[in-house]
């Protein structure tokens, strides 16, 4: 039985020229939201640093103490801070979880925690069948939660999945909890506290301590790592403070030179015309807040070990808002931080920066309530009933309520999204959306929130990229003419611009190549990544012809995208091209070495190699991938293509059956695992298979493609209309889809419903030969 009808479908935007995808496409470093590099606490200071490489080497790191000698009161603020208790030493000062002996059972496994010599155990399940005792040696976050570490062998730090709620009673806190209650949390899952996604080295250690070296070794799987403070400490924002010292013990410091690399930005002043709603600033916008604080408010994979003083963009690649980590109009769904949600709004455009409201040593707000906002928006204006209209005091009178609506995460912690949206319950009626009305007034509907708006005078149904980003989403070519012209009018911020610049990697298509090419020229290093990123699915020649002049790029994750999508064209160049992207390939590599200990980042490395031909070095890179995390199905999956191509379905079957063990629920285990089956001629064995793929979270419209093609084969071709319907519907426009149903319902002799579907293809593919077929044939 054929996998496929081979058909290839030839994207199209109404009058736009075609681009046909002819690479399969590839998984991408942090494309999922479990495997990627979230920063889990805070990063803020007052000055900005150079990203002066080497740096951390050149100076030296010399203590909170010695900085509190002059700066006695950002000291104390800090000693009350979330900085200072980002991790401590798991003692009676620090510790607040009850350890009296306490026994608890989460997912079938009893735990104990209880002190013995003042020192904090727990008895519980580690890697064997049977319970041991672990110390607890520090204490992770105080509020509203607090986890706690544990070192193991070879310098592995873990942090337990049972969590202290350090709420007050009255609000549900002073218990313990489990972080994935509502998860089968078996000793596979990769969340389990002894498994990769909980370790403190790699995914934590770089924002809850200072000056922090991984120190970790690939070929052994270990880690050495250091750091010269336990906590965030004042030189994890400022920077190494020796040379401050010196300057200051010797006369030599002066306002222009301090010791600490990098000018300090003047702030901009916000100042009222007269009778203005909103302030204006006066002076020079500066991102050195941004720089500062983002590397770790961010859902980002970091680019560099110490990103101390380095520019966000160069330190690191931020996860786009798209969805599924964000809802389509940007609003925070995942657990996404801060900096993706900031960088859409208003206020950062303006020029707001993180310590126009925040005290960067306490972190505390600098004023409490509406008057925060008064700072910059009129209060005669926006903080009255006339406005916000709700009774004064009243909850509703908030600002943040209704323009930074939270979200809970970690069962406890409950964030603001900082994207300061207005709400708009038609998008949420439209396409599912959360709004900050009926999140309030639950015992209402989206209808009845657009209707008060309305009758306020808001326009609450005016147009929004939300519906462009929602279609793209899904892969609707339609919607590519919509999401050129929102690019090309450049009126966007430039994280949403970013976002939907980068939905041109799914269906390439020649508006799509102008508008990557005109936007590789922006000034934010986030929309020329995104230009780089709308360029990957177009022939490699071209891709080559348009990059070419840019493999200089003054940002490292502009660079670092370059590299990547270009890499399988490296065999194809003459000489001097060759050597000219060699360099970039080489400093590429040099940055995944960052994040070795992750297996997202060994899967690129063995895309990397085996774009270059390496397929030993493939075979070593998928083994590690698996070696640090033997339930990440991404590798399970790729490995067992890799094995494939070389005609070893042993090796395939037992991948593919570790995926399916450990992760049931994923469409790309299942349908992989189903055309295994078809390469052994195990047809009726493959449905059940095939089928799960097209049902799953995470389907994709091939997996229904294929499934149908299936069921055809097995003479189920009524069912092959109903999975190819539901397709259609699930994702609209789809060339493959829309060509086998029509072939479909031309086999079962429903003509009477083709011509819809035919008039679909037209839309998306006027030029192709089959499609004019159909269209005279339907049409006439």
């Amino acid at each position: 039985m054929p996998a496929t009808l081979a058909l290839r479908p030839p994207l199209i935007d109404n009058d736009y020229t075609p681009m046909i995808r002819t690479e399969k496409p590839k998984f991408r470093l942090g494309a999922n939201r479990y495997f990627t590099w979230p920063a889990l606490m805070l990063c803020a200071g007052l000055l900005w640093l150079a990203s002066a490489p080497g740096l951390a080497a050149q100076k030296a790191f010399v203590g909170a103490q010695k900085c509190a000698q002059c700066h006695r009161q950002q000291y104390q603020q800090w000693r009350q801070s979330h900085h200072y208790q980002a991790m401590q030493p798991a003692t009676a000062a620090f510790v607040l979880g009850d350890f009296n002996n306490r026994r608890l059972a989460f997912h079938g496994v009893t735990s104990r925690f209880f002190q013995q010599a003042g020192k904090y155990y727990v008895e519980t399940l580690g890697d064997g069948d049977k319970a041991q005792i672990f110390a607890i040696k520090y204490t992770f976050g105080f509020y509203p939660l607090q986890q706690y570490l544990i070192e193991l062998d070879d310098g592995f730090i873990q942090a337990l999945n049972i969590a202290w709620d350090s709420r007050p009673q009255e609000e549900g806190g002073q218990r313990w909890y489990h972080l994935r209650a509502e998860e089968d949390m078996s000793q596979d899952h990769p969340f389990y506290w002894t498994r990769h996604f909980q370790n403190w080295n790699g995914r934590c250690a770089h924002c809850h301590s200072t000056n922090v070296s991984k120190n970790y070794d690939a070929e052994n799987h270990r880690f050495a790592t250091t750091w010269s403070e336990v906590n965030v400490a004042c030189e994890a924002c400022h920077g190494p403070g020796s040379e401050h010292l010196a300057r200051l013990q010797s006369g030599r410091y002066a306002a222009d030179n301090s010791g600490f690399s990098g000018r300090k930005a003047k702030p901009l002043v916000w100042q009222f015309a007269a009778a203005a709603a909103v302030a204006e600033p006066q002076g020079e916008k500066s991102e050195r807040h941004i720089d500062m604080c983002g590397s770790c408010h961010a859902l980002r994979t970091q680019l560099e070990e110490d990103f101390t003083g380095a520019k966000f963009h160069d330190a690191n690649l931020l996860q786009l808002p798209l969805p599924p980590n964000y809802f389509a109009d940007g609003q925070i769904r995942e657990e996404v931080f801060v900096m993706g949600s900031f960088l859409q709004s208003k206020m950062h455009a303006k020029g707001v920066s993180c310590m126009n409201c925040h005290n960067p040593h306490s972190n505390q707000l600098l004023v409490e309530g509406n008057d925060l906002c008064a700072q910059c928006h009129n209060v005669q204006i926006f903080d009255t009933p006339k406005h916000h209209r709700h009774k004064a005091t009243s909850a509703g009178a908030l600002c943040v309520n209704c323009h930074m609506p939270e979200r809970t995460y970690m069962g406890v912690d409950r964030r603001r999204d900082h994207s300061f949206t207005i709400p708009r319950p038609d998008l949420s009626r439209d396409l599912g959306l959360p709004n900050a009305c009926t999140q309030c007034h639950a015992d209402e509907d989206n209808d009845w929130a657009s209707a008060a708006l309305k009758a306020w005078g808001v326009n609450a149904n005016a147009d929004h990229w939300a519906y462009i980003n929602d279609g793209a989403s899904r892969g609707d070519a339609t919607f590519a003419p919509a999401l050129a012209h929102a690019i090309a009018r450049g009126d966007l911020p430039s994280a949403v611009e970013a976002g939907l610049l980068s939905h041109f990697s799914a269906f390439p298509s020649q508006a799509g190549v102008q508008v990557a090419r005109a936007k590789l020229q922006h000034g934010d290093a986030l929309v020329r990544r995104a230009a780089v990123t709308a360029l990957e699915a177009v022939p490699v020649a071209l891709r080559w012809q348009i990059l070419a002049d840019h493999l200089d790029d003054a940002s490292d994750s502009v660079r670092f995208e370059i590299a990547r999508v270009l890499a399988a064209e490296l065999r194809r160049l003459a000489p001097a091209q060759r050597d000219k992207l060699s360099a970039l390939l080489a400093e590429y590599r040099q940055v995944l070495e960052v994040s070795a200990d992750a297996p997202a980042t060994q899967l690129a490395i063995a895309n990397l190699e085996l774009a270059l031909g390496n397929e030993d070095g493939a075979q070593l890179a998928y083994r590690r991938a698996l070696r640090i995390e033997p339930a990440y199905v991404p590798a399970l999956i790729n490995f067992a293509d890799f094995h494939r191509r070389a005609g070893r379905e042993a090796q395939v079957e037992a991948l593919l059956q570790n995926a399916l063990r450990v992760a049931p629920e994923s469409g790309g285990a299942q349908h992989s695992y189903g055309l295994y089956l078809v390469r052994r001629q195990q047809y009726r064995q493959a449905l059940p298979h095939l089928e799960a793929a097209v049902s799953a979270e995470d389907a994709l419209p091939r997996y229904a493609y294929v499934y149908a093609v299936a069921l055809d084969n097995q003479n189920a071709t009524d069912k092959a209309i109903e999975v190819l319907s539901g397709a259609n519907q699930r994702w609209p426009h789809q060339y493959d889809i829309l060509m086998t149903l029509v072939l479909y319902l031309e086999k079962a002799g429903k003509t009477f419903a083709i011509p819809k579907y035919v008039e679909d293809l037209r839309e998306i593919a006027p030029q192709a030969p089959e499609v004019q077929r159909l269209v005279k044939k339907y049409r006439g």
